[in-house]
């Protein structure tokens, strides 16, 4: 039976099982697959902490956005009103300058306008003295009778 390599082999194995077993080589194995356990549950323990943790981040800044897109569209809401006040105050601004403006030009042409009738009114008047002192002169007109012509000629276009 010694003499089978098959024997020898099993003896072999046998003596390599005990040497492992004597020098503890199956607890340090176990022991460092342990370890190797421990450590890749606690690396999965700090990713799970982490994807919570950003999890929470993400869902902070979901909602800061939700609130910045809400204060935004705010923002646009209020200036788009404040334009439309500023465009109707502007209007009105606009119109009631036109207005007065029209108004100030109608007093300027009333008042140019009456300006014009006076000095027509004066060059009447003028013209009707000086042709009635003429007349006057030459047709030898009493004085009195000349002063009655003149003051019913100037009453006469005061009228007018």
């Amino acid at each position: 039976m010694l003499e089978k390599d098959a024997t020898w082999v099993a003896i072999g194995f046998i003596l390599f099982i005990l040497l492992l077993i004597y020098f503890k080589i199956p607890n340090q194995i176990i022991k460092i697959l342990d370890d190797r356990s421990k450590k890749i549950k606690e690396e999965l323990d700090e990713a799970k902490r982490l994807r919570e943790a950003a999890q929470t981040i993400l869902s902070e800044f979901q909602k800061k956005n939700t609130e910045a897109e809400q204060t935004a569209k705010t923002i646009i809401d209020n200036a788009k009103k404040l334009a439309k006040n500023y465009e109707k105050d502007a209007k009105d601004k606009f119109d009631q300058n036109v207005v007065r403006k029209k108004k100030l030009l109608d007093e300027k042409l009333n008042r140019l306008e009456n300006d014009v009738i006076n000095q027509i009114k004066d060059n009447i008047t003028d013209i009707v003295l000086e042709t009635v002192k003429n007349s006057v002169k030459g047709n030898n007109i009493k004085p009195k009778v000349s002063q009655e012509i003149i003051d019913q000629g100037i009453e006469q276009i005061g009228k007018k």
